[in-house]
């Protein structure tokens, strides 16, 4: 019965009561019917066999005398008395047909007369016989032991059945009327206990769309009340807990907003820093090392002997490496060249340095003029790219870096793709634990400009790094504000 489960709980009752009435009723019919049949059948062979007994005593002294019209007045009233009698046959001792109760011998139902006329009649028979007027009880009873003849009553099934059939369709009737108020009743019941459930149900759905103020009415005390009851208090529960993750998830928005600010502040102050030393680098010690050569330079012109002439000049080369080193490592802490002509000249030099310290064949597939870029994006990009082509040297086997830089109305896309051994969830995991930050240093430095970064494993098994930043800085400057 899978089509019950489409019905509502009211639906189901009614068609469960109805399924039962007609069950019941099936039940009863056929035990009525049963009851009923083997009642009239018994009935029927009792009063055929009384009405041959009383025919065949009271016709005896008329067959021995001949007179066959006592014997014909006899069977003929007799008849009339009972509607259910089909026919009365009166046989002589040589089982002659001697008297009947129709006017044309025709008149009988076919097989009537073929069905006894090879037996001897010596004690009361009944027997059923199918006729094309259908079942007839056909009783025969001796006359005087069989020496005088016999009688044969036929009782017809059809008045009985037609009894029957008015009292199954009574029954019906009654079964009929008690079903529609079994019906009526169930309705009411099972109205007054699916209202509240419909309730509890419009409740639940009004809650489920947001509707916290919402209550099931708590009209009884049975256990549709007590489910009320349990429900409000369950959205009382719902409705704290809902203002204890609000709170949680406020101060959670809080704590991610100082964070952002700790970051981006920790950032500028790096950055800060690292501008700050380049400078020194540059200005200081630069020029520190130059008055040191150049003392070295005068002093070796001034030399007495070869020798110490060319230990003054070796010194001085080495002085003048230090200062290269010096400079490189100023450039390399904040190049002039990212300040000064933008993002992408910053990317090709530092891609030119990259590939004579490292022996790493560097691919650039950047816009071949600058575009103008908020300086803290450009800051964020260029150190991502630092990070990226680091990390190749320290954990990959690579040979090839490219780098592409799209740059579109509101957006600018980095990626930076190697061809080494590639990278997997288990390094991820084995450098948080190592408190290795580069990789989560290029993400947090690309989602604190309201950006996205990804690190996935690229068509020839390398490593692809992909940035998308947005070219609005709103977010961006509104962090920086606020620090």
């Amino acid at each position: 019965m899978k089509w019950m489960n489409n019905l509502k709980i009211n639906q189901k009752i009614l068609s469960a009561i109805m399924l039962s009435t007609l069950f019941l009723a099936s039940i009863f019919g056929w035990i009525i019917w049963d009851s009923l049949t083997n009642m009239m059948m018994e009935d029927l062979a009792k009063r055929g066999t009384s009405i041959a007994k009383n025919i065949a005593e009271t016709s005896s002294d008329y067959i021995l005398f001949d007179d066959q019209y006592a014997v014909d007045s006899l069977i003929n009233e007799t008849k009339k008395v009972d509607e259910e009698i089909r026919y009365i046959l009166v046989f002589n001792s040589r089982g002659m047909l001697y008297a009947h109760t129709f006017s044309n011998p025709e008149m009988l139902p076919k097989g009537i007369l073929q069905a006894r006329s090879s037996q001897v009649v010596a004690q009361p028979q009944h027997i059923i016989l199918s006729s094309d007027e259908g079942n007839i009880h056909d009783v025969a009873v001796p006359i005087e032991e069989g020496e005088v003849g016999y009688v044969r009553v036929g009782m017809s099934e059809e008045k009985s059945l037609e009894y029957i059939y008015s009292r199954i369709a009574k029954l019906l009737m009654a079964t009929l009327f008690v079903s529609m108020g079994a019906i009526g009743i169930a309705y009411l019941a099972t109205r007054m206990i699916t209202k509240p459930i419909n309730t509890l149900v419009d409740v639940a759905l009004g809650i489920s769309a947001g509707n916290l103020s919402l209550r099931a009415e708590e009209t009884s005390s049975d256990e549709i009340g007590e489910l009320a009851r349990t429900f409000n208090e369950m959205t009382n529960h719902l409705i704290n807990s809902n203002k204890e993750v609000d709170y949680l998830l406020k101060e959670l928005q809080h704590k991610d907003l100082l964070r952002d600010k700790l970051i981006s502040k920790l950032l500028s102050v790096q950055e800060d820093e690292r501008k700050r030393i380049s400078r020194e680098l540059h200005d200081e010690t630069s020029q520190a090392l130059t008055s040191l050569m150049v003392t070295m330079r005068i002093m070796a012109n001034e030399a007495k002997d070869s020798e110490q002439r060319e230990l003054l000049y070796t010194s001085r080369d080495i002085a003048a490496g230090i200062l290269r080193q010096i400079r490189d490592l100023a450039v390399e802490l904040r190049p002039p060249i990212l300040d000064k002509m933008g993002l992408v000249s910053a990317i090709k030099k530092y891609a030119r340095n990259f590939e004579e310290n490292h022996q790493i064949q560097v691919l650039l597939f950047v816009p071949q003029e600058d575009v103008a870029i908020a300086e803290h994006i450009t800051l964020a990009l260029y150190r991502i790219v630092q990070e990226s082509m680091n990390n190749v040297v320290k954990h990959t086997n690579a040979t090839e870096i490219r780098i592409g830089l799209e740059i579109s109305k509101q957006w600018i896309d980095l990626t930076v793709t190697d061809n080494g051994q590639g990278i997997h969830e288990a390094s991820f995991e084995k450098a948080k634990q190592q408190n290795r930050i580069g990789i989560h240093g290029m993400k947090e430095r690309a989602e604190l400009q309201g950006g996205t970064f990804l690190i996935r494993a690229n068509e020839k098994k390398g490593t692809e790094i992909y940035v998308s930043m947005p070219l609005n800085p709103e977010r961006s400057d509104k962090v920086g504000a606020e620090t």
